[in-house]
């Protein structure tokens, strides 16, 4: 008898799902991108690793996680999109575009090497290679690349090349432009300025520090001064000069009488309904006259130490005198404001300034600046 065959079925095999991605784990990725997908459509591109590794992968990373707080990577052979579904943004970057950028990575790094070694051989064999000349300049380059991150990153010879080309820059612009350029820069550091001026007023600080502070920043703080000068010693009997002087920007000279913002400024006398000067404010005033009596009267002196010991020609006529004291936020009542502007007004020769007046004067200049510099 014929032995009978055993059939035996063949299995099938499940196809598997065709995998339209690639996880990461490329070392040069860090751990940050260790696990995530790089997607693409089509067939894997040549260049995509099977660890993720592709030329400015990392890159294009970074730039999307700090644009997208959720995204898809996919690599596509032409079409380049960003486009958002389910609340994801599916950002496509073409095959196209990673070869625009590879080119242009080679076309820099090959510059800059050729940079290197034209420079390097110049200087150590400057009897057979020059000092390679600057190549003429491509409008739009500079555009390309100047940005507020680089400062950080600039070396010493950048900072160099900068301060040279900034004062030829700025006088070739429009008065318009260079003010504009002039309020962007201001604005931080008059900001950072007004933020500790309005917490030193509440310090408790002394008058000597007080003259050490003003001294050092008031040219910032109250525009039109161009120079500070701290006691003029001239020895003439027993004239008393001011401790510390103002020169305008017409040359013209302000005595500032400097005391602290807690001084009184200001007591009321019940019987009258009114209020007066505080005895230390009524002694600044006589002070103040005082100072300004005996620098009219040392004109030609004043002028010549002046020119002396800073080197600035000046007028010297009657100045006038400026009392920084006091701050109006504590005062209680209209009255007491009332009566302290009418005792303002009723010196010829001397103008008050409060320390908060100081600081809405800082703080209307920082706005003047802002809206300039839209």
């Amino acid at each position: 008898m014929a032995k009978k065959r055993k059939v035996t079925k063949k299995k099938r095999k499940i196809a598997k799902p065709k995998k339209d991605y690639v996880v990461i784990s490329n070392k040069s990725y860090g751990n940050v991108w260790k696990g995530t997908k790089i997607y693409f459509e089509g067939k894997k591109p040549k260049n995509l690793g099977k660890d993720g590794k592709i030329g400015f992968g990392k890159h294009i990373l970074e730039i999307l996680k700090r644009k997208f707080s959720n995204f898809r990577f996919i690599i596509t052979p032409e079409i380049d999109s960003i486009t958002l579904e389910r609340k994801i943004h599916r950002v496509k970057v073409s095959q196209k575009t990673f070869a625009k950028m590879n080119k242009e990575l080679f076309d820099r790094s090959r510059d800059i090497k050729t940079d290197i070694v034209s420079s390097m051989f110049s200087r150590i064999h400057p009897g057979h290679f020059e000092e390679k000349e600057i190549n003429a300049y491509v409008p739009g380059s500079l555009s390309r690349i100047v940005n507020p991150s680089i400062v950080t990153r600039l070396s010493t010879a950048d900072k160099e090349a900068m301060n040279a080309f900034l004062p030829e820059y700025i006088s070739s612009e429009s008065l318009s432009a260079v003010n504009l350029i002039k309020a962007v820069t201001q604005i931080k550091s008059l900001k950072e300025l007004a933020v500790d001026l309005e917490k030193q007023i509440n310090a408790g600080h002394t008058e000597a520090w007080w003259q050490i502070y003003i001294k050092k920043n008031i040219l910032i703080i109250q525009q039109g001064y161009i120079q500070a000068i701290e006691k003029m010693n001239i020895v003439i009997g027993n004239t008393k000069f001011p401790d510390f002087c103002l020169i305008t920007h017409d040359n013209y000279l302000d005595i500032l009488e400097i005391k602290r913002p807690d001084t009184p400024v200001l007591k009321y006398d019940s019987s009258r309904d009114n209020y007066f000067w505080d005895s230390e404010i009524a002694k600044a005033v006589i002070q103040t006259e005082n100072y300004i009596e005996n620098v009219s009267n040392n004109a030609a002196t004043v002028r010549g130490y002046i020119l002396d010991n800073h080197n600035i020609s000046m007028k010297v006529l009657r100045p006038r005198g400026i009392i920084l004291a006091g701050d109006t936020k504590k005062f209680t009542n209209q009255k007491q404001k009332d009566d302290f502007r009418l005792l303002c007004l009723s010196t010829k020769n001397i103008v008050f300034v409060t320390y908060d007046e100081l600081l809405s004067r800082l703080q209307n200049y920082i706005r003047v600046l802002e809206e300039h510099s839209k």
